[in-house]
């Protein structure tokens, strides 16, 4: 398998593959000539229009023990705080489902570096919008460095969803490299909620594998991997979450033809797995 790295901005989220896993500090030094694939998202009020950066090259880490927690400003944190609020009380009237999916939509992302794109035009599709791949990539600001997760221009996934639907306002939920068991416990209840709340709405989640750590199904164990996709549904009243992946069907993915387009994962190892990026819900 080739080695594919991921070019980053401090404070952004990444995009489909990054570094494989190697050997020896020579071996991680050469796996860093990237491609990143995107994802980001926030308050309707709380983001701003821009282009996106030109991403700058990085090595990318093969553990994520220590690293921060993405970009959150303060008015996405309030913007968060209320939808959460709001959840909880949605949550304590009402008798949701005990599994629940929405539409499958899973489109191959067109190029390597487009799991952004891909991402947002699944989620639109499933609440009946249709935005092209080529089109959310101009809108997103999506670079051969992906989608950013945050840039000084604000958060580029909630912006573009919220400017195609009415159905939510989408914010962001960043998340530390090992997310405890109440961050699990939110991430469970927002997943219901968003699910069957009106006509329920998808989330995006933003991915960050390491080699030794949960990977998404089909996903190379030894490499490091940032990569958004679709979150459509859950079972067992949310300890499964469901979702779809762009990487299924792209030709311009070496190791794609071992990715289901529609997969499930026990929640607690799917939050692991967004842990050091977030979701966007």
């Amino acid at each position: 398998m080739p080695v594919i790295a991921t070019a980053l901005l401090a404070g952004t989220v990444g995009s489909l593959v990054t570094t494989a896993g190697m050997a020896g500090q020579a071996g991680r030094q050469a796996a860093v000539a990237t491609r990143q694939v995107g994802f980001v998202h926030v308050l309707r009020a709380v983001v701003t229009r821009g282009a996106t950066p030109a991403p700058r090259p990085v090595a990318i880490p093969d553990t994520k023990r220590g690293l921060r927690e993405p970009r959150m400003t303060k008015a996405m944190l309030r913007a968060d705080a209320a939808k959460q609020a709001e959840a909880r009380r949605y949550l304590r009237t009402a008798r949701p489902p005990v599994a629940k999916d929405l539409a499958g939509t899973q489109r191959a992302q067109i190029r390597d570096y487009f799991c952004g794109p891909a991402t947002v035009t699944e989620m639109l599709a499933q609440m009946h919008v249709v935005l092209r791949q080529m089109a959310a990539a101009k809108e997103l600001g999506t670079t051969t460095g992906g989608t950013d997760w945050f840039n000084r221009h604000g958060y580029p996934v909630p912006r573009v969803l919220n400017a195609h639907q009415k159905n939510t306002t989408y914010v962001a939920v960043a998340l530390p490299w090992s997310p405890t068991a109440a961050q699990v416990a939110v991430f469970r209840m927002d997943l219901v909620r968003d699910l069957n709340r009106g006509r329920g709405v998808p989330l995006a989640g933003a991915a960050y594998e390491v080699p030794g750590g949960p990977h998404l199904v089909g996903h190379p164990p030894g490499s490091s991997i940032r990569h958004w996709f679709d979150i459509r549904g859950y079972s067992r009243s949310g300890a499964i979450t469901d979702y779809e992946d762009s990487v299924h069907g792209a030709s311009s993915i070496g190791w794609a033809v071992s990715v289901p387009a529609y997969s499930s994962l026990p929640t607690t190892t799917m939050v692991y797995i967004l842990g050091a990026r977030g979701y966007i819900w």
